[in-house]
Parts: structure tokens; sequence; C-alpha cells
């Protein structure tokens, strides 16, 4: 007897046997026992969740010797000849080779023919969004007034590429990717029966990286079979499957807290010498930041692909890094992720991500800010920052020499007060941080930044920045949604709270209004001044000029 690899034996024979589907199986069978079987399905889902297998059962649950029936027997001709491929009333075809018109028309030429046992003939057409234009509108036809005897069931992956046309005549199943927990319970049954000796933190790390698809999780088993002669465990997996070792991924989290440029840069270094692939790299720590992020928000969740043995190193991890510092992580490697397919060199993305994850110091963007704000919080909380007079008030100081606590200090060289606001800060410092400020503006306001940036730091007055501008800018920022979102970003850009006071510029153009014409004679404004009068109110722009003299002449013409 020919071998068989153990997705093909192991492939489910009855609805019941599905994993991970129960809404398309319950529905399937409602509609058999019901007599309410439609002429065309469409099933749609990620590789490796059943399709296939799901439009064969269907097939033998409608040409078993007992049907219709839910529950096909596996054991009359009909559906021995459909279990082993047999069957010549179930014609299979994949889409992705056989896409061409001839094709289309080859297998729907057969048609006509009535089923040889009575039943239906069952046309499969997997990945059928492969089909080209004319193939789509040939089976179209046949779709719009299909014979008594013949059921469609077309499978894809890619549902979004099938005609509209298509979709409105088929009965629409969604697929599901499997459970973690699913794969699990079903490599565990597999293993036992086939004398495959696994631990279950192996099982766990096949099932997480089979990513839902139940075939290519007994694929991966039966290579891990072959590949060990002893009890599998997860170093096995970890070497065979290309993955990342959690010890690794630890390390490499504790070099982003602690902000050591170099020992990343040694760290990658080490990675490239023992051949590990960088993208799987950056792809497994992603989930490995998702992991202590989840643990952080759901600390009762289950989290998979995490070997019981580092568990505890997990939480203890998790524990020490704030949730926007993972975020911000999480956040720059999904960036290398994603710019890495089309990357000649991804180890030049990783280092320069590495640098921007470890030196924040240059990055203006609103998450490196608002993430340096917080390690310097978490600094001086933890004491690894102290102030040059003492601690912050209300925050014990700590003797150096008896290394023991004292009493809250009173009176210190810079303080806050109750609404965040400090009275030391000065017109150099805002200088040195307007333009992260008018940045932070931009993401938020694109449409209103340039009368942001339209203002001048006249001076700080009594604790408030004062800003100059002209009228027609004024308006804008001191406006409740201006002075916010001005605020806003300052708050973040130097960590105070500064309140704004917004003054008209002395060296803006005054306009008067005339009442009585006969104060002055001809134009009170020469008309260029006009023109920059109207550009400087409205933001106007010149679009065309045209000479007054042109026009009167049109208007004699």
């Amino acid at each position: 007897m020919a071998y068989l690899s153990l997705y093909r034996k192991w492939r489910p024979k009855t609805f019941d046997e599905i994993a991970g589907q129960a809404h398309v199986v319950q529905t399937l069978k409602n509609a058999i026992d019901k007599g309410r079987i439609s002429h065309a399905y469409l099933f749609a889902g990620p590789r490796g969740t059943g399709k296939t297998t799901t439009a064969r059962i269907l097939a033998k649950a409608i040409n078993c010797a007992k049907a219709p029936t839910s529950t096909p027997c596996n054991e009359c001709e009909s559906c021995r000849s459909i279990n082993d491929g047999s069957s010549i009333d179930v014609l299979e075809l994949d889409a992705a080779s056989n896409r061409k018109v001839d094709e289309i028309r080859d297998l729907l030429e057969k048609i006509p023919y009535s089923s040889t046992q009575g039943g239906k003939k069952v046309y499969i057409v997997d990945e059928v969004h492969m089909l080209t234009p004319e193939s789509f509108n040939t089976l179209l036809k046949t779709l719009e007034e299909p014979p008594e005897h013949v059921i469609f069931v077309l499978a894809t992956t890619e549902p979004h590429k099938v005609l509209p046309t298509i979709l409105s005549r088929c009965q629409r199943f969604d697929f599901r990717r499997i459970a973690v927990p699913d794969i699990e319970a079903r490599l565990k049954e597999v293993a036992d029966a086939e004398g495959i000796d696994i631990d279950e933190a192996a099982l766990a790390l096949v099932a997480h990286h089979a990513q839902g698809a139940l075939r290519d999780a007994l694929g991966e088993l039966e290579q891990l079979a072959s590949y060990s002669k002893e009890k599998i465990t997860s170093s096995d997996v970890t070497s065979l499957l290309g993955l990342t070792d959690s010890e690794l991924l630890l390390s490499f989290t504790d070099i982003l807290v602690k902000g050591d440029l170099a020992e990343g840069i040694l760290f990658a270094e080490g990675l490239v010498e023992k051949g590990i692939d960088l993208r799987q790299f950056v792809q497994d720590i992603l989930a490995h930041l998702r992991n202590l992020f989840l643990i952080q928000t759901v600390p009762d969740m289950r989290v998979s692909g995490v070997p019981e043995e580092h568990l505890e190193r997990f939480k203890e991890q998790s524990s020490g890094i704030p949730a926007r510092s993972l975020m911000f992580f999480i956040n720059t490697l999904n960036d290398v992720y994603n710019q890495s397919r089309w990357a000649t060199d991804i180890r030049l993305l990783f280092e320069i991500a590495l640098f921007k994850m470890v030196n924040t110091s240059d990055d203006v963007s609103t998450e490196g800010i608002l993430y340096r704000i917080e390690r310097l919080e978490s600094a001086v909380l933890n004491g690894a920052i102290m102030p040059s007079a003492g601690k912050v008030e209300g925050m014990p100081r700590v003797d150096e020499k008896a290394g023991k606590k004292k009493s809250p200090v009173k009176s210190v060289e810079k303080r806050q007060d109750e609404k965040g606001q400090s009275p030391d800060i000065d017109l150099e410092m805002i200088k040195k941080i307007w333009p992260q400020v008018l940045k932070l503006v931009k993401e938020k306001k694109p449409s209103r930044y340039g009368f942001f940036a339209a203002a001048k730091l006249d001076r700080v007055e009594n604790g408030k920045l004062v800003l100059s501008l002209k009228e027609s800018d004024k308006v804008f920022v001191e406006s409740v949604e201006g002075l916010k979102l001005l605020q806003s970003a300052l708050k973040i850009a130097s960590g105070h709270g500064i309140p704004i006071v917004c003054e008209l510029d002395k060296e803006a153009v005054k306009t008067v209004a005339i009442t009585d014409p006969s104060v002055v004679s001809g134009d009170p404004l020469p008309p260029d001044d006009y023109i920059k009068l109207v550009q400087d109110a409205f933001g106007a722009k010149i679009v065309e000029e045209i000479s007054i003299n042109e026009t009167k002449n049109q208007e004699d013409r």
C-alpha cells in the first residue's frame, strides 16, 4: 500500500470531524436534512482550513446510498470512490493551473450527462479566483441556468477577486482560521494514534506556527517525526522550522529596554553569524512583544506559543515594560517587516530600527516624544535620575552615606504647580522645542498648520508664552480648538502645561476703515498693497493677471 501523508491520511470523512468550522458544518447539515440543497456554493477562507475537504463531504452527503444525509456512511460504493478520488460524479478542477476558457468549456461540456448512480454531479473548482475573465463568463452562463442534477462548489482564498455576478449566484460560507487549541487537540490525537512522541510545549509551538492552517500543522508534525529519533522537544521545533528560540527573544527585548545600542548591534551580528533569517526574527520578536502586551492587558489569557518553562520569565519581563514602550517597539519593528519585502539589505533596516528604538533623542514623532517622556518619568520614579537640588516635592530623598530614605523635601530648585505648569520656562527653551511643537500640530491638523507656523515667539511673561500674530492668523490660533491643540503639543514636547497669550503683531499691516469718501481722493492704497492685504488676510493666491486696460477694451467691443 502506498504511503499517505498525515494530512491525507487524517483528512476528515464526516462533518463532525471537521475542526474549527462549526458555523459552516451546522448550516450545511441542517440544509441537507431539510432538503434545501443549493445549486452553487462558495467556500472562502485561508488555506488549510478545510474548504476542499468540506466540499467532498458535501458531495458524499448528496450521493451516499442513504442520501440525502448529513452523516454519510463512508461504506457504500459512492462514498468510497469519493474518498479515494476515483468518482466520476465528483469532478475537481484546480483553477490555478487550469484557468483558460478552453479548459472550463471542456469541464462544462460534461454537464448534460447525468450522474452514473442517479445522484448529483458535483463540480469542485479550487482557487476559482484564478480564472480568466473569459472563463468566468463561461462559468456564469451555466450558473445562471444550472441543470437539476448539477451542484457547483467554488473554493477560494481571495473572494474579493471573484466576479460579483458569480458571488450573487452562490451561497457563501466563510471559513475561519482554526483556533490554536483546536489544532493542538487534533495534533495530539494524530500523534497518539501514529505513535509520535512529542511533548506539550512542542505541540503548542507547532500549533501556533501553523497560523490557523491545520493542514500545515499536520505537515510539520510529519516532518518533525522524521527529524527526531527520540521525543520531539520545543528545541527540535525551533531548529527545524527556523523559529527563534525564546531565550533570544527575551534577551533582545532586554536590550531594547536598557537602550544599549552597542549590545544591540553585536546581537544583530550574532544573528547573522548563526544564519538566522532576520525577517523571520523580526516576525518572531513582533509575536513575542504582542504576547508581552497580552500578558499585561489580560493576565488570565492563555498566551499561545509560549513554552511553560518560560512563562514566568515572560510575566516578569512584561511587568517591567510600559505599555506605550511596547507599542513603540511593535510599530517600529512592524515598519521594518513591511519594508523588508522590497529591501535589498534587511540588516541595514534592522540596525536603523534598532538605533531608533534605543536612541530616541532625535526622534520628533509623536510616538518617539511620548516614549522618551515615559522613560524619563519611569527613571525618576525608580530613582535612576535624581534632580540636581533634591527630589520632587512629595518624594523621599535618599541619604547617600546611610542609604536610607528621609522625609519628603519641601524646598526644591524646580517645582511644578498643581496644574503641571512650570514657573521656570524661558523663551530659549521654547525656541528649541518649537519645531517639535509645530510637527505635532501638523500631524493633528495639517489644514491649520500654516496659521501656527506664522506665529512669532515674542516673549515669556508671568509664566505665559506670548505669541505675536497677524490678525488673520490670530483668529484661528486663539480659538478654543486652536489653543487646546497648541497647548497639548507644547505639553508633549516640554513636559509642562504652558499658558498661551496671543497678541497682534505690531509690524503687521494695519487697515483703516474710511467712511467719508471725501477724506481722500483716489485709492487709499496702491493696487499692489490691496493684493498683498487680501493675500495676508485670506490666504489668497494669484491665479491669473489681467490688465485693466484689456478689460476696458473688451467692454468697449
